[in-house]
């Protein structure tokens, strides 16, 4: 059967059920049973609480798939998940990389190439055949909380070509990729999961800097572009961008020539629900050229027991109105043919995964390919005293500059976001222990600055987190680091594992190393450059405004 005779056959309940991608809590799977097999549900959107390991990954992918294999059509499903580095699933064992600032800071395409090829392979090994990413947007703003490292730099031609080399590395290696936040999230202040950022660049700027990534990541072939719920006042300033038909019809599919599946940032997001009416806000987002709309499993405002009535709900509600004219029937068809044929063309399946797969995610090869991209990555801003390499046998004192308590919301955005339950201070701090007999280490709560040593390398380090709706503590860290660089400014190393932004706060540090990451294998990188393992080679992708860093 073709895709057209496909379509011809399927019923308005069923063609806009293929229009839509949603979620559901980690154990809800009659939840996900009743989206797939009663509503003929196209797609899901898969969370680290879904999948914290791979083989809960290759059981739910096969369960899933099951679903939608019973519905009178078979359409395989489209599983989508945010393994973006910065952001991740299957955390607890996947080499999801250090994440795309870093990426950038090592200034090498090939970089970009090779770590997203890994998550490829993984992902689509457990049946996870669609990657939310690569993020194309230039980060800016240095107060923009919800993209920072998530960013591959802020220069548009740099950005461009990481994102071009993530399309065909994870689009090569099996998984389908979908740019994002498109036409750009890099110069807002306000994240969206919070509220309506609006983006006042000229029409000039907007072409120059922000629409290039995504110009290149189309022609490098990405079969997927997200929206952003963002408001573009150059381009249209009554509407965001998930429902303006002029940045979707008139820029993306005209300008830019895009000929694929527009999918939506999530619907749950506060810019879109504290602003429009569900329904009527799914109305005008399909009628503005979205294809598949998105309703990630958000952990704010949340209510298991009304989750899945409302999805019900809207999908009724859209069902109604095209009956009723409100969407074309000839736009529900174009959205629908565009799903099928990305479908097809991926060779999606819903033919059961062995679960012997699951030994594929973490591979010792994959795990070589992410520290690799992860010491490229990090960069010796500052040694203005030469206090590096450390000798591993003198005295050495480690201070964590972050309560052990902000770490706790790293694990309790449902699956959105870094996941990560093992604190990047504490890798760094079990690698320099193997090395460093006299290491001594001091957490925030007990750092009290009269028993800081009179002698020594003190090396304090700092942590940011990129969190969706959410802002990670950082309040004590910078009272830390000014207090120790008062003291002992000569002696005092900064080991950022975050972005850089922070040094715009205490400009005057005498040596600074920055991993432009949170990540695991970031801080075991951070570690081999403060022992003169390697060679730090990385540069600033980003500019951090009153400093001599600067975006190489």
């Amino acid at each position: 059967m073709t895709i057209n005779s496909t379509i011809q056959s399927m019923s308005i309940a069923e063609k806009v059920g293929q229009m839509f991608m949603l979620a559901f809590a980690g154990d809800q799977i009659d939840a996900a049973r009743i989206l797939m097999e009663e509503h003929q549900v196209g797609g899901a959107y898969i969370g680290d609480e879904n999948v914290p390991t791979a083989s809960a990954a290759v059981e739910l992918c096969n369960t899933l798939q099951g679903f939608a294999r019973r519905t009178r059509l078979g359409i395989p499903l489209l599983l989508g998940v945010d393994q973006e580095g910065t952001w991740s699933v299957m955390t607890r064992e996947s080499a999801m990389g250090p994440g795309n600032m870093a990426i950038g800071a090592t200034a090498n395409p090939e970089r970009a190439y090779d770590m997203y090829s890994v998550i490829a392979k993984e992902t689509a090994a457990v049946g996870l055949n669609t990657v939310l990413g690569p993020v194309a947007d230039c980060n800016s703003n240095p107060r923009n909380s919800i993209i920072e490292m998530r960013s591959f730099g802020e220069h548009p031609t740099l950005v461009a070509e990481m994102t071009s080399a993530a399309v065909r590395g994870l689009q090569e290696n099996g998984s389908v990729a979908a740019v994002k936040h498109f036409p750009g999230h890099g110069d807002t202040r306000q994240d969206s999961h919070r509220g309506l950022p609006t983006v006042d660049r000229s029409l000039d700027e907007l072409t120059r800097i922000d629409l290039h990534p995504f110009a290149e990541g189309v022609k490098a072939g990405a079969k997927m572009v997200m929206t952003a719920h963002i408001i573009f006042s150059a381009l249209d300033p009554e509407r965001p961008a998930t429902l303006s038909p002029i940045i979707l019809g008139d820029v993306l599919r005209g300008q830019l020539g895009f000929d694929g599946v527009i999918v939506s940032d999530s619907m749950n997001m506060h810019s879109i629900r504290l602003n429009y009416e569900s329904t009527e806000a799914a109305i005008q987002a399909f009628n503005a050229g979205v294809d598949l709309m998105m309703l990630a499993e958000e952990h704010y405002d949340h209510d298991v027991s009304a989750y899945l009535e409302n999805q019900r709900g809207l999908i009724r509600a859209i069902i109604r109105a095209v009956e009723e004219g409100r969407i074309a029937e000839s736009r529900v068809d174009d959205a629908v043919r565009r799903i099928l044929q990305l479908k097809t063309d991926a060779g999606f399946s819903t033919e059961p995964i062995p679960a012997s797969a699951a030994a594929q995610v973490g591979a010792a090869g994959q795990r070589a390919i992410e520290l690799d991209v992860a010491r490229a990555a990090v960069s010796i801003a500052r040694d203005r005293r030469q206090l590096l390499p450390l000798d591993p046998g003198a005295p050495l004192t480690l201070v964590n500059t972050t309560r052990r308590s902000a770490y706790d919301v790293l694990t309790q955005t449902r699956g959105i976001g870094p996941n990560q339950a093992t604190p990047a201070f504490d890798v760094l701090a079990a690698a320099l222990r193997e090395s460093c007999p006299e290491l001594t280490v001091i957490a925030a709560e007990d750092f009290k600055l009269e028993a800081l040593p009179d002698a020594g390398p003190i090396i304090a380090v700092t942590e940011n987190y990129t969190l969706p709706g959410l802002d990670f503590d950082q309040s004590l860290a910078f009272e830390l680091v000014r207090a120790m660089h008062d003291a002992a400014a000569d002696r005092l190393i900064v080991v950022a594992l975050r972005d850089p932004y922070e040094l715009a706060s205490f400009p005057d540090i005498n040596c600074y190393v920055c991993s432009f990451s949170f990540r695991p294998s970031a801080a075991r990188a951070a570690a081999d450059v403060l022992l003169g393992r390697i060679d730090a080679s990385g540069r600033s992708p980003v500019n951090v405004p009153g400093t001599d860093v600067v975006a190489s």
